[in-house]
């Protein structure tokens, strides 16, 4: 067995293109998998403010298990993946890969790395490893058309755009972006920090992938963003679209914000792209308030990924 480092610019990407979709399929056979060319967009296009890393383990020549680390370069949590693939499992392809990926999250001067799973094997492999199982997040599905209707809410105006933000909203829909922090969070440290140069290479990153970016936004009458929804979604034909955060800003909760830019999302999504069929979306358990408003718009849950933290020694 080796394990080495892989460039997603240049290496070739069958083999890990084939362990994400197997181990995908074991812990999500309803959802379809991101297609190979997703996949190398996502490796490949990272934003700039981003740090990545990618790693495999091989077994006679043949890819046995995929690593990556992700996350904000300023930010003291990483994000990790790691999989193995179903046939070369109990040969320690996993322990090498992690080994790989603390040593270099370490390096980088994260405290903790947040990974989840979604398997009795995946959780094995996490208590083996030290890492502590923190919440459990329902991944849920949606077949459009959304389900209902939304009101609308006194006082507020919906804008929507796919694509870069409009730059008299920029500053005010990153200083929104920041209501995520309320949501339950895996990791005390896992805090969103966003402005507008953020927002900027976000928009960028995803251009490269050749997803769209698409947003609506409740305005207040001062002209803030005080809610907002995104979807992103490749430009080929693609059959889902995968929901990214939507949040409201505390002193705007309880109005029916929330309820209103998911739908109208949603239904500007089926009418420009009819072609897609399927919308994702996670939420934490102890989430029931979004958990209720999204089954209230026909979201079903298809599986549940448990987060688990690894605390990195200084």
């Amino acid at each position: 067995m080796t394990v080495r480092i892989i460039d997603p610019l240049t290496g070739d990407l069958d083999g890990v293109y084939e362990v994400i979709r197997l181990c995908h399929e074991e812990e999500n056979a309803v959802e379809p998998p991101r297609t190979r060319a997703e996949v190398e967009s996502f490796m490949r296009h990272p934003p700039e403010s981003d740090v990545r890393g990618y790693w495999v383990a091989e077994e006679d020549g043949a890819v046995a298990g995929f690593a990556q680390l992700a996350g904000d370069r300023e930010s003291p949590v990483l994000r990790v993946q790691v999989l193995v693939h179903p046939d070369a499992r109990g040969r320690g392809h996993g322990t090498s890969l992690l080994e790989r990926v603390t040593e270099t999250g370490g390096g980088l001067g994260a405290r903790e790395l947040i990974g989840s799973h979604a398997t009795e094997a995946g959780s094995r492999f996490a208590a083996r490893a030290g890492a502590t199982d923190s919440q459990r997040e329902i991944r849920s599905l949606l077949r459009l058309p959304a389900e209902g209707s939304a009101a609308a809410v006194p006082g507020y105006r919906l804008e929507s755009w796919v694509g870069a933000a409009p730059e008299r909203l920029l500053d005010s829909f990153a200083r929104a972006r920041e209501a995520i922090n309320d949501a339950p969070v895996a990791s005390d440290e896992d805090i969103a920090v966003w402005d507008g140069a953020r927002v900027r290479d976000l928009e960028a990153a995803l251009e490269r992938r050749d997803r769209d970016i698409r947003v609506t936004v409740a305005v207040d009458g001062r002209g803030e963003v005080v809610a907002f929804t995104e979807l992103r979604v490749s430009r080929v034909p693609s059959r889902i679209a995968n929901t990214e955060d939507t949040a409201v800003v505390a002193e705007h909760r309880g109005r029916g914000l929330g309820r209103w830019v998911k739908f109208e999302s949603l239904q500007r999504l089926h009418a420009d792209r009819p072609e897609v069929e399927l919308v994702t979306t996670d939420n934490a358990e102890q989430n029931e308030s979004m958990l209720n408003l999204n089954r209230s718009l026909g979201f079903a849950a298809v599986c549940v990924h448990t987060s688990c933290v690894l605390e990195l020694q200084g």
